[in-house]
């Protein structure tokens, strides 16, 4: 279930990207769930997560308006060795 919940995450990520989502009917019957259960979700990541997510409505998709992409999983911080072995370009 946790990884059907990620996979529908990613998707979401990559078709607002694209900006390709459609209306937001059709967006969330490209998810695979109820309309209102999109609001619900939109409504929480604005509010709970503060993702910059926006609607055109003359272009019909929603996009976000900063840089940047959703990322959902277990992400380590960096140690002092990790940062000693990066290398830079010129």
């Amino acid at each position: 279930m946790l990884q059907k919940l990620v996979n529908r995450f990613h998707h979401l990520d990559a078709l607002i990207r694209k900006r390709a989502t459609g209306t937001p009917s059709e967006l969330a019957e490209r998810l695979g769930i109820t309309e209102r259960a999109w609001y619900k979700i939109r409504d929480e990541l604005i509010n709970d997560l503060s993702v910059p997510l926006a609607y055109d409505p003359q272009r019909q998709t929603y996009y976000y308006t900063k840089e940047g992409q959703l990322i959902f999983g277990f992400c380590r911080p960096r140690t002092n060795n990790d940062m000693e072995k990066l290398e830079g370009g010129q």
